[in-house]
This record gives C-alpha cells, sequence and structure tokens, in this order.
C-alpha cells in the first residue's frame, strides 16, 4: 500500500505510467492519428517502391518534421501548467528517486520490442505470399498510428511528465 510518505514498488510506478499514457493516447487519438497518418503514408510509399521521392531526402525530412511536430504538441499539452522555476531540480531529484521505475519501464519497453517487432518479424517470413517489401510497408503504416507514437507518448510522460507535473 502507498502512503503519502512511501513510493510505490517500481513495477508498480511503470504501470501507472503505462496506463496514464494509454489514457492520454486514447482520448488524443485523432490526433495521434493524423500525424501517424502523415508518416505512414510517406513510409508506405517510400518501402513500397510506388513513389521514389518518397524514399528520398525530402521523404525522411517529412517524416522527421512530422515527427517532432507531434512530439512538440505532445510535449505542449502533456507539460502545460508546469512550474518551470525550479524544473532542473525537481527533475534531477525524481531521477534520483525513482531510477528503479525508469529501469523498470526500460524492461517493459525491451519486452514491446520483442512483442512488437521480433516476433512479428519472425513470424513473416513464414507467411506465405507476403513479399517482404509490402510486409514492411504495411508494418511501417500500422506501427505510425500505434506503436511509435504511443511510444513517444510514454517516454514524455515518464522523463516529462511524472518528474515535472501530472498528465493532461
Amino acid at each position: 500500500m502507498t502512503t503519502p510518505t512511501t513510493m510505490p514498488g517500481p513495477w508498480v510506478a511503470a504501470l501507472q505510467i503505462l496506463a496514464e499514457t494509454w489514457q492520454f493516447f486514447a482520448r488524443h487519438y485523432p490526433v495521434v492519428f493524423a500525424c501517424g497518418a502523415l508518416a505512414s503514408a510517406q513510409r508506405f510509399l517510400s518501402v513500397s517502391g510506388t513513389a521514389d521521392w518518397a524514399g528520398g531526402i525530402g521523404g525522411e525530412a517529412f517524416t522527421a518534421a512530422t515527427r517532432l511536430a507531434f512530439g512538440a504538441w505532445a510535449a505542449v499539452v502533456l507539460l502545460r501548467g508546469t512550474e518551470w522555476s525550479d524544473a532542473g531540480a525537481r527533475w534531477s531529484a525524481w531521477v534520483t528517486r525513482s531510477w528503479p521505475t525508469i529501469l523498470a519501464t526500460m524492461a517493459a519497453l525491451a519486452l514491446f520490442l520483442v512483442v512488437f517487432k521480433l516476433i512479428p518479424d519472425a513470424l513473416a517470413g513464414r507467411v506465405g505470399g507476403i513479399d517482404r517489401e509490402t510486409w514492411l510497408a504495411w508494418e511501417l503504416a500500422i506501427k505510425n498510428v500505434t506503436v511509435i507514437p504511443f511510444t513517444m507518448l510514454w517516454m514524455t510522460v515518464l522523463l516529462g511528465v511524472r518528474p515535472l507535473g501530472q498528465v493532461g
């Protein structure tokens, strides 16, 4: 049981962060989807070979700009109302106090990597009738509106919101 003077265990805290992130992700999914769909379109065209321009510097810059814009939007919304005067000290104190939670969260992220990347990639080679380029195009199209923005939000909540404020 957690009291005002005790902290939850690192796995409980990591799961709380994951739950907070999921709630924010679901509540703001139209924005998540819009930004992810732009990146998905570029990646799908690039990997599938449908449009040569999409795989060049312009296409990659477009995806990077889209992700940076999404990250900036998320930070503004998530950190709205944050008192910045002593943010550095609060962040340092939280990281020093909560390093087990950070490690537990990174372990969960590694587990998700296995589940959502390594296993599907291994299974893709066993699915008949799908060439690698098509598989990659669909994989990236789906991940750009799900896993990638969720992970960006998750890390923002872990390293920004938890040390400095509450989920908005």
